[in-house]
């Protein structure tokens, strides 16, 4: 599989590494202003300078939203030719995708969260209108490679995502960044405060990952009747506060990415 990037930061890079890792993809072709060009190794600072006869059967993008519809536009036919185009543009429209490449291409869009740098990311999937069966497993397998993903029967659902998994991952910083605060002014260490919230983070989502894991049951068995978790689960759900905050906070960042798709 002949694979064109562009835009090879973070995010591409996590991905195009991954690929090239497992052995899932057996050429890559970076296009990023920030690299050093090298032809030789498929690397170049401009889209111009790939070669024009080359065919692609994966086009990456993943450049800012801004710059999503202008990259796409400058790909020949050949390029395109037999592509799949997977496009992790926060916001930018399969509408939009599909006009930019000028209906040349199935397009897909992907919304991955920052643990893929890890080989722990959620991804949400939707593909447009022209990709068969065998193509979208393949696709799904990549992102597979980088943890787990989830195809979503309409776009609009890929909004939800974004609020849950695609920022998800900044709320449990935060949390954990508030865990660990709490702990110095209980006295302890910075290192070791952060330290015990991280731990306690990962052993948690550990528990949740496990076969048929139940998050109501899970809490249950650490909250024992009149006990230390119990004082603090108390204050949490004080006239549902902190389940009404969470609910505010991931409609707040759904309307803000419908906002964006409709902006595109």
């Amino acid at each position: 599989m002949n694979v064109l990037f562009i835009g090879y930061g973070r995010m591409g890079g996590a991905l195009g590494d991954a690929w090239l890792k497992g052995r899932l993809v057996d050429h890559l072709d970076i296009v990023d202003p920030g690299l050093t060009a090298d032809p030789q190794q498929g690397r170049y600072a401009r889209l111009e300078e790939v070669p024009a006869d080359r065919a692609f059967d994966l086009i990456v993008l993943a450049v800012k939203p801004a710059y999503a519809t202008t990259a796409l536009a400058g790909l020949n036919d050949r390029q395109c030719s037999r592509a799949v185009v997977v496009s992790v543009a926060a916001g930018v429209t399969e509408h939009t995708l599909s006009n930019a490449i000028g209906q040349r291409s199935p397009v897909v869009r992907a919304m991955p969260n920052t643990p893929v740098l890890v080989g722990a990311g959620c991804t949400g999937l939707y593909a447009g209108e022209g990709l068969d069966a065998a193509r979208k497993a393949v696709i799904g397998a990549l992102f597979e490679a980088v943890g787990t993903a989830y195809w979503v029967a309409e776009e609009g659902l890929l909004d939800a995502v974004t609020a849950i998994s695609g920022s998800g991952p900044a709320y449990y910083h935060l949390f954990s960044e508030a865990l660990a605060q709490a702990g110095i002014k209980l006295g302890l260490d910075a290192e070791l405060a952060r330290s015990l919230a991280a731990q306690t983070a990962f052993g948690a989502a550990t528990l949740q990952h496990q076969p048929h894991a139940n998050f109501t049951d899970l809490r249950i068995a650490v909250t024992s009747p009149n006990g230390t978790t119990a004082a603090a689960i108390d204050v949490f759900e004080t006239e549902g506060q902190l389940r009404e905050l969470v609910e505010a906070a991931t409609y707040a960042a759904h309307r803000r990415s419908v906002e964006l798709s409709k902006d595109s």
